[in-house]
């Protein structure tokens, strides 16, 4: 006994699987430029913050002696320095909340576009 195969059923129904389990699939594995934009923003937080106040010792008589002359010398400068690195700290503070807020609007256009590679497909097909 032969049975007639319908072709385009046949064809609608695995489309229509394949398009199943990519639904099902975990998001796409991050490319190496996502990857690389994520241990950036790791970095980025490891050194937003500026400190004015680096620990001073000395190993010898003499280094000791100089690290105390640049304790007094920093002591009295912290009117100037001071200003300058709250300065600091707040631009680093904004750009790095401004790169995490592009990073992650990147991330939804990234999805968006998928989605709509997607639709396209499956209504060309």
């Amino acid at each position: 006994m032969s049975a007639e195969i319908d072709v385009a059923a046949t064809l609608a129904a695995l489309r229509a699987e394949v398009r199943a389990r990519r639904a099902a699939l975990p998001a796409a594995e991050p490319t190496p430029t996502e990857r690389e934009l994520q241990r950036v923003l790791e970095e980025l937080e490891y050194t937003r913050v500026v400190s004015a106040h680096w620990p001073l010792e000395g190993r010898n008589p003499l280094e000791q002696v100089v690290a105390l002359i640049n304790k007094v010398v920093r002591r009295y400068l912290r009117w100037y320095i001071n200003p300058i690195v709250e300065q600091q700290n707040s631009f680093n503070d904004t750009a790095a909340r401004a790169i995490r807020l592009l990073a992650a609007e990147n991330a939804a256009l990234r999805a968006e576009l998928t989605a709509l590679r997607n639709q396209i497909e499956q209504s060309s097909s």
